[in-house]
């Protein structure tokens, strides 16, 4: 199996097609469904269209550019990251990242957006990254700010808010 990143206790890799159960597994997680609940796939079909889909992506270096996350020790599926293009600015993206909630405590979210951050600079050469997070979500705001992310603003009636609490846009610069 071919890894792209590894880290302390994380490997990061393609998604491949035994991923799907997991990931729908993963996402059913009330977690998931609370603070990201488009990411939520209706049924294990789902799910493996959006392996098949994020591969796609990886392979050709095309944006989305989402990752399967998985624990070193017991090579378990444990989570997901990802980047996708800020709309109208192709130098910027947003990235994104979970860690489900068995594993959930362990700094693993802030060794995998760190490792994530400098492979997507590197990788495609982009210089400013934003994290949106649904207000309330301070696990997720302690791990931006661990990494650097510096916090911008808030946006009220973002079309993946759906209780109307408002997101909370970081950024990260390396220009």
């Amino acid at each position: 199996m071919e890894y792209l990143l590894e880290t302390e206790h994380l490997r990061i890799r393609k998604f491949e097609p035994r991923d799907a159960d997991d990931l729908y597994q993963n996402h059913l997680e009330e977690e998931v469904k609370k603070w990201i609940p488009n990411e939520s796939y209706t049924n294990l079909k789902e799910a493996q269209g959006a392996v098949k889909f994020y591969t796609d992506c990886v392979n050709s270096k095309h944006l989305p550019y989402v990752l399967a996350v998985e624990n070193k020790e017991t090579g378990e599926l444990i989570g997901d990251t990802g980047v996708n293009e800020v709309d109208g600015h192709p130098d910027q993206v947003e990235i994104g990242y979970g860690i489900c909630k068995k594993h959930s405590g362990k700094g693993y979210a802030t060794e995998l957006l760190r490792a994530m951050t400098d492979y997507i600079i590197e990788t495609f050469g982009i210089k400013t990254l934003y994290g949106r997070v649904m207000k309330g979500n301070d696990a997720s705001v302690r791990v931006l700010k661990k990494n650097g992310y510096q916090f911008v603003r808030e946006e009220l009636g973002a079309e993946d808010d759906p209780y109307g609490n408002g997101m909370l846009i970081f950024i990260l610069s390396r220009v």
